[in-house]
């Protein structure tokens, strides 16, 4: 499945410290069949439409060898929206970027198309689109942001409004709702690996979760 928008670009954010991992970038953790989640992202996005694709990192040392543009925070220190802020500013002459964390085992090409499209569907409205579980809870990190937004974006991290959800909720993004959770699984302990395959197994593919700040 796969989406015809070339004004499009696609950047993966990977510039957290993976704490919990000791250091280690969860990007880097290899899945069942040999590739990381970093190179399945990639191929999944690509698969889904996207072919410019960046990588959004302070350290490139563990990604050199993807393939993919990495590019640093203009700000260091200002969380995901650091990053989403140095994706809008790589991809500035596109009309949108599609920003991914990089810790999701089960993201795939479905539901990237999905984003996507809903981005194309709601036009030139000037708001980003964010994926919605099932029971409403959103997950920021996976939007498609218009370019255009740039500045607010600027603006929020000059102000310290760091929150992602907080800021979309007030630049009024539109929600693309999911009937499944476990694609938006986010990897943050060394046994959330586990838990999301176990998850996968499950009819349900749903999580427990709480909505962020």
């Amino acid at each position: 499945m796969s989406v015809h928008l070339p004004d499009l670009a696609a950047a993966i954010l990977a510039g957290g410290r993976a704490s919990r991992y000791g250091g280690a970038p969860k990007g880097m953790l290899v899945l069942p069949g040999g590739r990381t989640i970093v190179e399945r992202t990639i191929a999944e996005t690509r698969a889904a439409g996207l072919e410019q694709v960046a990588l959004i990192a302070n350290d490139p040392g563990p990604y050199v060898d993807l393939g993919v543009p990495i590019i640093p925070d203009q700000r260091p220190g200002s969380g995901p929206l650091g990053g989403i802020e140095a994706a809008l500013a790589h991809f500035a002459a596109r009309r949108g970027v599609l920003v991914l964390p990089c810790d999701l085992p089960g993201i795939g090409r479905a539901e990237i198309a999905a984003l996507l499209s809903g981005f194309g569907a709601a036009g030139r409205s000037g708001a980003p689109v964010v994926a919605q579980g099932p029971d409403g809870f959103w997950h920021p990190l996976c939007a498609v942001v218009p370019s255009a937004l740039l500045p607010a974006v600027r603006r929020a991290i000059d102000e310290g409004r760091l929150g992602v959800y907080r800021l979309w909720r007030a630049l009024e993004a539109v929600p693309v709702r999911f009937e499944r959770d476990t694609p938006f699984f986010n990897v943050n302990e060394p046994e959330d690996l586990e838990r999301w395959l176990l998850a996968e197994a499950l009819p349900s593919g749903r999580r427990a979760h709480s909505q962020p700040a």
